[in-house]
């Protein structure tokens, strides 16, 4: 049975200012996020391909900082539970997606992770690490959730494509953004070594968001 899990009053955590703008433009960009989607197709059919194959079909798979879901669903997962800070971004999944399970809520409050129902297969960060305020922290958390055979599967784009993507954001080609800290693959590596994660692999795909010259 699908779940839709709004925090209330006396179980919200208190967030960081940061954190409040980029959950208000998250609620402003949610009716509109799957038409950004489906306009940079290129990009995210080719990202959600790759993270089918890296995933197979069948997982329990926890997806932090899930926006409209579409990624999850495309998993096909056995179980499937998506957190997103912004409650429209979970309503418009709930809707899209009732076979899924969806919460409103901070990946980084300790309270949310530990009420999540465990283990799972995989653990999808992406592009979700640049809006955390304490990337080790939130990955140590992550213990719970997992048992040995858990992969926690990290996407971020390059710092090098900024200057791409503010110009896309200025001529109306990506949806607009709220501030992110910007993070080296050597950034994301130390963190996880630090929460005491192995890594098993990473690489770089993708060198620009958009098909040219096929």
């Amino acid at each position: 049975m699908a779940l839709a899990l709004l925090l209330g009053a006396g179980g919200e955590q208190m967030v960081s200012n940061r954190k409040r703008l980029i959950q208000q433009q998250s609620d402003k960009l949610a009716k509109n996020r799957d038409k950004w989607i489906k306009k940079n197709s290129y990009f995210y059919n080719n990202d959600y391909s790759y993270m089918q194959f890296l995933v197979g079909e069948g997982k329990r798979v926890l997806e932090l900082g899930c926006g409209t879901g579409q990624l999850l669903n495309t998993l096909n997962p056995s179980y499937g539970m998506g957190v997103d800070l912004s409650a429209n971004m979970v309503s418009v999944a709930q809707k899209n997606y009732p076979n899924l399970s969806f919460i409103q809520g901070d990946v980084e409050d300790n309270e949310l992770i530990s009420s999540l129902q465990g283990s799972f297969d995989f653990i999808i960060l992406s592009d979700t690490i640049g809006y955390l305020d304490d990337c080790e922290v939130a990955f140590e958390r992550l213990h719970s959730l997992c048992t040995p055979d858990t992969r926690l599967i990290v996407s971020y784009y390059s710092w090098r494509w900024q200057p791409i993507l503010a110009l896309g954001e200025k001529i109306g080609l990506k949806m607009p953004s709220s501030e992110m800290n910007w993070l080296s693959t050597e950034d994301t590596m130390g963190f996880l070594h630090l929460a005491d994660f192995e890594p098993v692999k990473r690489e770089w795909r993708q060198l620009v968001p958009r098909s040219l010259f096929v």
